[in-house]
C-alpha cells in the first residue's frame, strides 16, 4: 500500500511540474495576468477593451515606431451622452494594442473610451452639459496605440453636441389672472448670416407666474431659430416660442428672468414688437 501510495504522488509531482513550467515561462514577461490576458477572447465591438499588452516598455524594445492615424471619426449615433463613433483603422508592423478617445475640455486632451485593436466602431458616454445649460460641444478624436506602446499621431477632430435630459413639464394652460403685468426686453445682435438675442421676462405684478410660454413673431421670414437656452424653444413658421424649464418656471414679483436664443438669416435682423406671455400681451 505505501508503495503504490509513494508512486501515485510522483507521478502528481511530474504532472505539477509539467505544468507549471509553461506557465513561469509565460508569466515571466508579463506575470500571471499576461498569461490570463493572452488567452482572452477578443472583444465585442460594443466592449470597452484594457489595452493591457504584456510586452508594454520591456528592457529590450525596439525603436518605436508610431501606428498610422487612424481615420477622423463619424458620428453614427448621439442620443443623451451616449456617443456613437465609426473610423477608419491604423496600420502598424509591431501590431496595434487598442484605439483610445479623448475629448478637449478646457485645453486639455481627457481620455473617454478604449477599443480594442480590431474594433473601428464604437458607443461610449460624456458628461451632460451643465445644470440649466441646453447643450454643450464636445470635440472629439482618437488616436492608436501599438504593443509596444507607440502612440499614433491623433486623427482629425470632430464636434457633436450634447442636449440636457432635462425632463420638461406640459406647458401651462393660459389663465386670465396670469401672468398679470409682465415686461419684455429685448436685445439682439446680428453677424453675416446669423445672429444672437437676449430676451428678458419681468413680472412686474404683485402675485406670482407659476409656468410660462412667451411667444413672438420673427419680422423677418428669413429669421430663423436654430437653438438656444435656458428654456425650451421652437418655431412654427413666423411664431417663435419659449417655455420655461422646470427650474425658472416660477417668476416672483419685482423678479425677471433671461433667456436666449441664436438664429440664422438671410435679410434684415429686425426686432419682434409684439411678446405674449401665457397669450397676455406684455408692455
Amino acid at each position: 500500500m505505501n508503495g503504490r501510495w509513494a508512486v501515485a504522488w510522483a507521478v502528481a509531482a511530474l504532472v505539477a511540474a509539467a505544468f507549471l513550467i509553461p506557465v513561469a515561462a509565460s508569466a515571466s514577461s508579463g506575470g500571471l495576468l499576461g498569461v490570463l490576458n493572452m488567452s482572452t477572447p477578443a472583444p465585442s465591438p460594443s466592449l470597452l477593451w484594457p489595452c493591457y499588452d504584456p510586452k508594454t516598455y520591456p528592457p529590450s524594445r525596439p525603436p518605436l515606431t508610431p501606428p498610422t492615424a487612424p481615420g477622423t471619426p463619424e458620428p453614427v449615433m448621439v442620443a443623451n451622452n451616449y456617443v456613437q463613433l465609426r473610423w477608419a483603422a491604423s496600420s502598424d508592423a509591431d501590431g496595434l494594442a487598442c484605439y483610445q478617445v479623448y475629448e478637449i475640455k478646457n485645453g486639455t486632451p481627457v481620455k473617454v473610451a478604449t477599443f480594442g485593436p480590431g474594433v473601428t466602431e464604437g458607443t461610449f458616454t460624456v458628461d451632460y452639459p451643465p445644470y440649466g445649460t441646453a447643450t454643450r460641444v464636445a470635440s472629439l478624436y482618437i488616436v492608436a496605440v501599438d504593443r509596444w506602446g507607440a502612440i499614433s499621431p491623433q486623427s482629425g477632430t470632430i464636434q457633436v453636441t450634447i442636449h440636457n435630459d432635462v425632463v420638461l413639464p406640459p406647458s401651462p394652460t393660459p389663465s386670465p389672472s396670469l401672468p398679470g403685468p409682465c415686461h419684455v426686453s429685448y436685445s439682439s445682435y446680428g453677424w453675416s448670416g446669423g445672429l444672437t438675442s437676449s430676451v428678458s421676462i419681468t413680472n412686474t405684478g404683485s402675485n406670482p407666474i407659476n409656468g410660462w410660454r412667451l411667444t413672438f413673431t420673427f419680422p423677418d421670414p428669413g429669421q430663423r431659430l436654430t437653438n438656444g437656452w435656458t428654456a425650451d424653444w421652437s418655431q412654427t413658421g413666423s411664431t417663435v416660442t419659449a417655455t420655461a424649464l422646470s427650474w425658472n418656471r416660477t417668476i416672483a414679483p419685482g423678479n425677471a428672468v433671461t433667456i436666449g436664443f441664436n438664429a440664422s438669416r438671410t435679410g434684415a435682423n429686425p426686432a419682434p414688437t409684439l411678446f405674449q406671455l401665457n397669450g397676455a400681451v406684455c408692455d
